[in-house]
């Protein structure tokens, strides 16, 4: 090889170069292969028939079934309209997203015998009949705990459950079982004191289980004791069946992003995108600019230089003897002059490239007559120690170069 080196030893050393490159692509296309390959899907959605996990409702489902009630889950809102007109089903509308629009909802709340919707907002209800509302989320402990709410209403299934013990949202209806008392809207007088009768005019109250006045649409402002975690408390699996095993078939519904619908109300885009998006843009805004900041900083104006340069071999030796007069270097010039003029007269002599500097010296010698002492002396072992002495010296061997050169 041209470096000196074998064909093998300069593929080992490539090898290794290129090692951790290799590993490194091994390593990822054993991570793309892992993620291709399916694996059994697992249901992690809240409230989910499915999900057996904390958040899930695999467990009312369950029961259900166990006491006859065949739990259909609809795929899309089609599928769900096609299954509550097959017979008396009652309607789980589980959609905290807000996907479906206030028509999509009475359609699907006017084909059930019974709808039990979790926690919809003002949107969806709108087109409803039986004058629901939403009054606002209902007040938790110090300590973010739920508090115990009794029934205290005429609905029978409230009625059965007796007490809950969950937060949510709070609704206004014809019927409001498990009321709570919200905190009076801060739009009064500002200043001055207010009488008891004026503060309890401005106190709002709702309920977390609301029923329609024709008893066939509800509404759950606390879907959450629903779950796993909570349907053993208090009197949350009573009115789970109560309200959800009223028909001989429960459709289970939870809508998607490919059940909007391009016409009828806008729904607002900020709904379909998760949690995590507002704060990864923020981030990724301040990385931009940071990034802005780093790279668009100048040092000064740019300076503009016809190319290609042509440099004279003049001004190149001249530029490097200064650099050499600035650093003292007289023995590295030194070297420089001798090595160069060494190599010229061997040229001029015809000795062979591979030639030894005393070769070069005996043949000189022969050339001009000279004393062999003399001539290695100058050239092989005088070293100038100051830059008169170079400039002395150089002048002398160019002497010699000359002579030789002439002849």
């Amino acid at each position: 090889m041209g470096d000196g080196g074998s064909a093998l030893r300069t593929a080992r050393t490539r090898a290794r170069r290129v090692l951790p490159l290799l590993v490194g692509a091994l390593v990822l296309a054993l991570v793309l292969l892992v993620n291709l390959i399916p694996g059994p899907e697992e249901d992690d959605r809240p409230l989910s028939p499915g999900n057996p996990g904390p958040a899930g409702a695999m467990a009312v489902t369950e029961v259900l079934s166990a006491e006859g009630i065949d739990v259909v889950r609809a795929t899309s809102s089609e599928d769900a309209l096609d299954a509550l007109s097959a017979g008396p089903a009652t309607l789980f509308l589980n959609d905290p997203r807000q996907y479906l629009s206030a028509d999509q909802v009475a359609e699907l709340a006017s084909a059930s015998d019974r709808a039990v919707l979790a926690a919809p907002g003002d949107r969806q209800l709108s087109e409803l009949a039986d004058g629901f509302a939403v009054v606002g989320p209902a007040p938790v402990g110090l300590a973010g705990d739920a508090p115990t709410v009794a029934a205290q209403c005429a609905d029978p299934d409230a009625t059965a459950a007796g007490r809950i013990t969950v937060a949510g949202t709070a609704y206004a209806g014809s019927t409001e079982c498990f009321a709570v008392e919200l905190p009076a809207a801060a739009d009064g007088p500002a200043g001055g004191d207010t009488d008891q009768d004026t503060d309890q005019d401005d106190a709002r109250t709702g309920g977390l289980y609301v029923t329609g006045s024709s008893g066939r649409v509800s509404v759950l402002g606390a879907p959450e004791l629903l779950s796993n975690a909570s349907i053993t408390e208090e009197g949350h699996a009573a009115l789970a069946l109560r309200a959800l095993g009223s028909s001989p078939t429960l459709v289970w519904y939870e809508p998607t992003g490919a059940d909007i619908v391009s016409v009828g109300e806008g729904i607002d885009p900020l709904t379909l995108l998760p949690p995590w998006v507002n704060p990864l843009l923020l981030w990724l805004l301040a990385c931009a600019v940071l990034a802005m900041l780093w790279r668009g900083r100048r040092l000064g104006p740019l300076a503009a230089e016809p190319l290609p340069v042509v440099v004279r071999a003049a001004e190149t030796a001249e530029g490097r003897a200064r650099l050499y007069q600035d650093a003292r270097s007289v023995d590295h010039a030194a070297r420089n002059l001798r090595a160069a003029t060494l190599a010229r007269m061997a040229r001029r002599l015809r000795v062979d490239r591979s030639a030894s500097p005393l070769e070069v010296v005996d043949a000189a010698a022969r050339h001009t007559g000279r004393p062999r002492v003399e001539l290695e002396q100058r050239l092989l072992h005088h070293t100038p120690t100051s830059h008169r002495d170079l400039v002395h010296w150089a002048q002398e061997i160019l002497d010699l170069e000359k002579e030789i050169t002439s002849s």
